[in-house]
């Protein structure tokens, strides 16, 4: 790795601002995070992961939504002076919440926060055997063939997923910046191109996904030790398409799918299995109409993992699960119940052309 790199390691949380601040706390909480800690008009909230908090939950100054970056944990207090020369940044300064340790901000190129934090004080990390979950007793599957456990039963109990960790979170770009924003992240920071998706007919990348390049040790492919992903589209606005939370099994998950339905919150797409990355999603909209996702089971990644390109299309996103919702394409609240309708020449290798609202609040 370049030596004027930041090394980052991992994920730490994300920051939203939502114009009621109760029901954006209401909507996490029953989506599986706990409330670690408040501080004026900010909710923080964890999972039973290491990080002091997962999400920054805020009382917007209007009556818009707005999403003010995702923190990335970086190697050394070197790789945190290393941010704080980047063009634009902050100087280092304490960081807010729960944790407490140090942090830089800086601007991407489309005006998107990027903060390094260092110094943060972590939780105790869970074993197997304590982690959180739903089942009350030994989780012991039996298969086809092979069939372990006899004699005994499995039983669960309902409520929210238990969270582990924030996995990625992604924005999708004016195709005009797409590759100046992709050329800033890979060339400021230790991510690496994982898998990308491309328009057949030009041959130009549409979306990428990259993961945090830790050399020999194993990262997730997009989402632990998380990163980050990249979507092309029409229009010129830049937003956050949706940030992921690491759950940790399929039971858990889909407990969590209906305790979520059974309080009346609004579903965007899941529950199916992507192509790329290959986890189980899981897409909800929050209290202020964010997408959210759940995820399980994603591909481990390192620096011998190649490099992988695949035409565009409703096959390189889903195997199994619901058709694709027009609201996850557009990410807007208005647009649950619509079917996004796939034109006729997909089956020919074209990818579908969708123009989206260039005045989308973010």
């Amino acid at each position: 790795m370049s030596a004027s790199k930041i090394r980052v390691l991992r994920l730490a949380y994300v920051h939203y601002q939502h114009p009621d601040l109760q029901r954006a706390v209401d909507f996490l909480t029953d989506f599986g995070l706990e409330v670690a800690g408040r501080d004026n008009s900010k909710v923080y909230l964890r999972g039973y992961g290491i990080e002091p908090f997962l999400n920054i939950a805020e009382q917007s100054p209007d009556a818009e939504r707005h999403y003010l970056g995702g923190a990335w944990v970086v190697d050394s207090a070197s790789d945190l002076k290393r941010a704080a020369m980047l063009p634009g940044a902050t100087e280092i300064r304490d960081n807010d919440g729960p944790g407490g340790g140090k942090i830089v901000s800086v601007q991407d190129p489309n005006g998107m926060f990027v903060h390094f934090v260092h110094g943060q004080v972590l939780r105790e990390a869970l074993t197997e055997d304590s982690m959180p979950g739903h089942e009350t007793t030994s989780s012991v599957p039996n298969g086809a063939l092979t069939k372990p456990r006899k004699g005994d039963v499995r039983r669960f109990t309902l409520g929210p997923s238990s969270v582990h960790k924030v996995g990625h979170y992604g924005f999708a770009v004016p195709k005009g910046k797409f590759e100046e924003t992709r050329n800033w992240y890979t060339r400021h920071m230790n991510l690496k191109p994982t898998d990308s998706s491309f328009n057949p007919v030009s041959g130009k990348d549409e979306t990428c996904f990259l993961h945090i390049d830790l050399g020999p040790d194993y990262t997730d492919h997009h989402a632990t030790n998380q990163s980050f992903f990249l979507s092309a589209v029409d229009g010129t606005a830049t937003y956050c398409h949706h940030s992921s939370y690491e759950v940790n099994d399929f039971d858990e998950q889909t407990i969590g799918h209906h305790w979520l339905e059974k309080k009346g919150w609004t579903n965007c797409w899941g529950i199916g299995r992507h192509v790329l990355g290959s986890q189980i999603f899981d897409y909800w909209f929050d209290g202020s109409g964010n997408i959210v996702e759940h995820y399980v089971d994603g591909d481990l990644v390192n620096e011998d993992t190649p490099e992988r390109r695949v035409p565009a299309g409703p096959d390189s996103l889903f195997v199994w699960g619901p058709d694709i919702p027009l609201a996850f394409v557009t990410a807007q609240l208005q647009d649950v119940g619509t079917q996004f309708a796939m034109p006729p020449d997909v089956s020919v290798g074209k990818p579908a052309k969708f123009k989206f609202d260039t005045a989308v609040k973010v």
